[in-house]
């Protein structure tokens, strides 16, 4: 899902929904309202559905199968809107009473039924909900597309709103393994739903019945239809193994849409094909994607059917990232909400990085990573689940969850890696759900870095860093730097244990070297043959940061003796290197570039050997430290 204010062709739509709240910390709500919705799993639903394009009047009936968990269950439970009238509920064909508060229906069973047994509920019910504006309003909404004009009854459910317009459990972990999605509408109406148009019946001679069926499990939230008076534009795409897919797609009736955005349209063909180089195979093939116009600010992700306010290519590519981040797996909990949000939002960086180049990538990054630095408040991790602008934070849960995703890239430093994790991702997870941790856990098996730091600091804790930095170049060619880092919010995070770039920039040519950052003040210290002209810091927008000031300092040629008097020899070796005037009881720490330690020891002489014989070629970096001084870095290479 994204939610914008406003959407402009070819920039970053900038979203809503941003807030400046104060801290709060509430016990997060998990998405059932009633503990006895997990009396039971539901198998598969049917909704039948009488509506129009002209209001939210609705005719309904679900019917759930589901097989009992509990040990023995008296209570059919189950959300139906306040909004609308329950007219008849029967469970194994027994008609029954129903009582309901608010939203919460529950029907007392004739009799329990017993552990692994099946049963089916049919709810029969009317109504004509106030409906609402747009996202976190109301499930069910009757609105006009001004601009064509166009009138629409569609839904957009997340992330309590199923319950609007459907007799629903609404628990993320409880996928619903196949549905059929029936709407009766007045004809010169067409439905647009989730899975494969099987038939379009007449059930009389002035009305037609959409038969949608999905045979994927899907979340509750992820059900859809929506009615207009659309025309099709479809095709056929071809995925990279021969086999092909329908694009399906419901464009406003005597429009001039389609033929303005027939190349955006086209372009979901490359799109699918792209991330599920990334991803995995698209996974819905057997079914379709396609994408239905409706009056929204931003895009809904309904499972093989999106709805659209836009056809901006970064909004298709938004919610055709969905379809993996969010429907094929899904967040476990609406505190994880960031694996669906944040990595759909990354995906309209990666779509862009393939198409339109790094520049038009690196242009987006940016946008992001200023609207993530909005405020220093607040985490990725939701700490209040019971508040849908929380959950949907843009700031938070999409901006600053791409900048992590992307700083996880950066972090890994090796797409073939990174990729492996995001498609054992989906692999592992595929059709349920899963948490940061399982993502943090797969990524650190894979890459070998240890990355707990890195998610406490980046998606449970606050704030960013800003670096600031002096530097001088004495005339053998020596550079010493001091690194300081301050941060945002120091009583959540004082320091961001990082490895920075820094380009070092000379007539004779740039040159970016990576260190590692781990104290608020640090030395580095390396040679090099070029005439130094200036630095700058995390050049290409890697890490979400602010800069400060960059100075020349000469005195930092003398005052870093003890630095400028250790003598690292040879450099680069290929069996080990020899380090001599050392500080006595000083801890010489051998880390790679991502910070992962290798060897270690403590000195008791002014002279010691680091072993190189068993590491693989690549550049290291040599800390030495003594107790109350700030540590100082050397880059060795093998």
């Amino acid at each position: 899902m994204k939610h914008v204010k406003f959407l402009c062709i070819g920039t970053l739509a900038v979203l809503c929904a941003s807030t400046g709240r104060a801290e709060k910390y509430h016990v997060a709500k998990t998405t059932i309202a009633t503990p006895e919705e997990d009396y039971y799993d539901v198998s598969y639903v049917k909704l039948d559905i009488q509506a129009t394009n002209t209001s939210t009047a609705i005719v309904g009936k679900t019917t759930t199968e589901a097989k009992v968990l509990a040990t023995n269950m008296g209570i059919y439970a189950f959300e139906l809107s306040s909004q609308l009238t329950i007219d008849s509920v029967k469970v194994n064909g027994n008609l029954l009473a129903v009582s309901s508060i608010n939203s919460i229906r529950k029907v007392t069973l004739a009799a329990p039924l017993a552990q692994n047994s099946n049963f089916t509920a049919d709810v029969w019910y009317h109504g004509q909900p106030a409906g609402g504006t747009g996202f976190f309003t109301n499930g069910l909404l009757n609105q006009t597309d001004v601009t064509i004009p166009a009138q629409v009854t569609h839904t957009v459910s997340a992330a309590f709103h199923s319950k609007d317009w459907w007799a629903c459990k609404q628990s993320l972990s409880d996928k619903i393994d196949s549905a059929d999605i029936w709407v009766t509408v007045p004809n010169g109406l067409t439905v647009a739903s989730n899975g494969i148009l099987k038939k379009i019946a007449s059930p009389s001679p002035t009305e037609s019945r959409y038969e949608w069926a999905s045979r994927n499990p899907v979340d509750y939230y992820l059900l859809s239809f929506a009615v207009a008076r659309y025309d099709q534009y479809n095709y056929y795409m071809h995925f990279a193994g021969g086999d092909s897919m329908l694009i399906q797609n419901f464009i406003y009736s005597g429009s001039p849409v389609l033929q303005n955005h027939k190349d955006e349209l086209d372009s979901i063909e490359h799109m699918i094909n792209y991330f599920s180089t990334l991803f995995g195979k698209y996974p819905f093939a057997g079914e379709k994607f396609g994408i239905c116009q409706a009056p929204l600010s931003g895009g809904m992700e309904n499972q093989t059917m999106v709805s659209l306010g836009s056809l901006n290519v970064e909004l298709i590519a938004h919610e055709l990232a969905h379809q993996w981040w969010g429907d094929h797996v899904t967040c476990h909990s609406l505190a994880d909400m960031w694996l669906n949000e944040g990595w759909a939002t990354y995906c309209e960086h990666l779509f862009l990085e393939k198409f339109h180049g790094a520049a038009a990538a690196l242009t987006f990054r940016n946008q992001v990573f200023t609207a993530a630095m909005g405020g220093s408040s607040g985490s990725v991790y939701v700490d209040d689940t019971t508040d849908e602008f929380r959950i949907y934070d843009s700031r938070l849960t999409y901006n600053k969850g791409a900048a992590v995703a992307h700083m996880l890239r950066y972090l890994i430093d090796n797409d073939t890696i990174f990729f492996d994790v995001t498609r054992q991702y989906q692999q592992l997870h595929a059709n349920s759900t899963a948490t940061t941790n399982d993502l943090k856990n797969l990524a650190s098996s894979l890459s070998g870095m240890q990355l707990d730091t890195f998610f406490s600091q980046w998606y449970r804790s606050e704030g960013y860093p800003t670096y600031a930095a002096k530097w001088y170049q004495d005339a053998s060619g020596n550079v010493f730097i001091q690194l300081n880092q301050s941060t945002s919010k120091p009583t959540s995070v004082p320091v961001f244990k990082m490895p920075v770039e820094l380009k070092l920039s000379s007539a004779q040519g740039d040159t970016v070297i990576r260190v590692l950052n781990t104290q608020n003040t640090e030395y580095y210290s390396l040679h090099w043959a070029k005439t130094m002209t200036g630095m700058s810091i995390d050049p290409d927008n890697h890490i979400l940061n602010r800069t400060g000031l960059i100075s020349v300092e000469p005195s930092l040629g003398t005052q870093t003796l003890t630095q400028r008097s250790i003598r690292i020899f040879p450099n680069p070796s290929e069996t080990g290197w020899n380090v001599s005037e050392l500080p006595k009881n000083a801890r010489v720490k051998l880390m790679d570039v991502s910070g992962k330690r290798v060897w270690d020891s403590i000195t008791t002489e002014e002279q010691i050997q680091v072993p190189a014989n068993s590491l693989p070629s690549g550049t290291y970096i040599l800390q030495i430290s003594v107790r109350n001084q700030p540590a100082m870095n050397f880059y060795l290479s093998k």
